[in-house]
């Protein structure tokens, strides 16, 4: 080659080099520098100096950058010598990497992280190039990936879409299991059902192609305690290019499922086996109230009672469930006057006797039909344990519109509610020595707890209870125009028959009796 020729070639090879976005540095056979472009000098601070020397010299752990070979990683034995970024913090470290090897320089509070790749050069002046990517910003950005991770008690895997993992979130600190331990380049899929596996795989394949979110149950091994049900969400994450893969949240829910299998096994139990049963023993007992003898009849009633007791109980819990899990959960816009006014008629039609006051603020909630469960049964509550010899009941709905939420007050003159079972509502939980002795009140609670409401229970006066539920008001501007549904008796606050009284009459505080 010429002199002219060199010199053109070289120029092109200079423009080539400079024209590269990463670091490029030329070595010879000897692993001597023969070129580096501008960005390497910038970055490693090469200077002219470091051309023709060895690479062991002029670069950081040049000794084994100069080991690796075209197309290939560091071997974990070749890189095992070298300094680990887990083991130093002021010094330049490497760590394995799928496509070469990650070269870690401290500088500061940060450190600059680079890909670094071995290409070959079938020249006669060079033997391969060693080629240097930045990758510092996308460290960063993991980093604060992994530390916000650590705030959550999921466990949080970066997934490819055929389930390779590049990051998987340590143990959570709390009771929560996390799935066996998943290494990086591991696949997920291992730890997976074999059952459940074809469902995650899709989960990864379309999110990967259409971006679309999933969440799934599935069961996955976890360290000593067998396969467990995870609730697993799978995202696509466009938000962090940064970080290369899918967002895999998986939340133990092993309870929450065997709870729901429970819970129908119940059911079915309540809905065949006990009723089918106690309708035999109301049968019996039909039977032997046809008898002479007074004791065997005497006996008879209290059996039929039981057993009617019995049924209505399966079939109160039944309707507890079937409400509480009902596909008619979701919040909206609820006339709560309108309805407390049905069921304030539908009591006095069942309890013609029991006087019952009302001042009801025109005022909607945010809620569902469920309330109209709720309010029944405080009604009912206040009147079946009421031992008055003049029940009264008085209801206020009152819209608070300093707070912008509703309330609801059910007061009555009865014998009140055990302070052992208003502590076990409030308290959220039963003891052996404090229990409530129905299911009415803790169906209240569950309703009112659904829709983002309160509940309280207080000591009326003198006698009585006080309960009182609070809902979030729908602003009045959006009320829909719903016609007024009244039931007769309610009307334009006419009073009710046998002594009930209707709208027109404010509640009193001296209504009642004194003992």
């Amino acid at each position: 080659m010429s002199q002219t020729e060199e010199h053109t070639d070289d120029e092109l090879t200079t423009a080539i080099l400079s024209a590269i976005d990463a670091g490029v540095v030329v070595l010879d056979d000897d692993d001597r520098i023969q070129r580096a472009n501008e960005t390497v000098r910038n970055e490693l601070g090469l200077g002219d100096d470091d051309i023709g020397v060895r690479a062991s010299e002029a670069l950081p752990l040049g000794e084994y950058l100069a080991q690796l070979s075209p197309g290939e990683s560091l071997s974990e034995t070749t890189v095992a010598p070298a300094p680990n970024p887990g083991e130093v913090d002021t010094e330049p470290a490497l760590q394995p990497h799928t496509g070469g090897v990650e070269l870690v320089i401290p500088q500061g509070d940060l450190d600059r992280c680079f890909v670094v790749k071995a290409k070959s050069m079938a020249t006669a002046a060079a033997d391969r190039l060693l080629l240097f990517e930045e990758i510092s910003a996308q460290r960063r950005i993991e980093s604060q990936f992994k530390t916000a991770m650590g705030y959550t008690s999921d466990t949080v895997i970066v997934a490819r879409s055929d389930g390779t993992v590049r990051y998987v979130s340590g143990p959570p600190e709390t009771t929560t299991k996390s799935p066996s331990e998943i290494s990086v380049s591991k696949n997920l899929l291992d730890v997976v059902h074999p059952d459940d596996r074809s469902t995650l795989e899709t989960a990864l394949e379309v999110a990967d192609e259409t971006g679309d979110a999933s969440i799934h149950h599935c069961r996955l091994e976890t360290a000593g305690d067998g396969w467990r049900m995870f609730e697993v969400a799978v995202r696509e994450n466009g938000s962090l290019p940064a970080i290369d893969g899918l967002i895999v949240t998986a939340r133990d829910v092993t309870d929450r499922h065997q709870f729901e299998q429970r819970r129908q096994v119940m059911n079915r139990i309540l809905r065949h086996d006990l009723r089918n049963d106690m309708n035999v023993v109301v049968g019996h007992a039909d039977m032997l109230l046809q008898a002479d003898d007074d004791q065997v009849t005497g006996h008879a009633k209290t059996i039929r009672q039981k057993a009617l007791s019995l049924v209505n109980l399966g079939d109160k819990v039944r309707t507890i469930d079937q409400q509480l899990h009902g596909v008619d959960r979701q919040l909206r816009q609820i006339n709560i006057a309108q309805i407390v006014r049905e069921e304030i008629s539908a009591v006095h039609d069942e309890y013609p006797s029991v006087i019952i006051r009302s001042r009801i603020d025109e005022t909607s909630i945010i809620g569902n039909t469920l309330i109209r469960t709720a309010i029944r049964n405080v009604l009912d509550n206040s009147i079946v344990h009421n031992d008055n010899s003049c029940p009264e009941i008085e209801v206020e709905v009152d819209r608070r519109h300093e707070t912008n939420r509703v309330q609801v007050e059910i007061r009555d003159n009865g014998p009140g509610i055990p302070e052992g079972e208003r502590r076990a509502i409030t308290n959220e939980a039963e003891t052996p020595l404090e229990h409530i002795s129905g299911l009415g009140l803790w169906l209240v609670k569950w309703i009112v707890d659904g829709m983002d409401g309160s509940l309280s229970i207080s000591s009326n006066s003198p006698r009585g209870t006080v309960v009182t539920l609070s809902f979030p008001a729908a602003d009045a501007d959006e009320w829909d125009e719903i016609e007024d549904q009244r039931p007769a008796g309610v009307a334009n606050g006419i009073p009710f028959a046998n002594g009930s009284i209707g709208d027109s009459e404010p509640i009193g505080t001296t209504t009642r009796t004194e003992d």
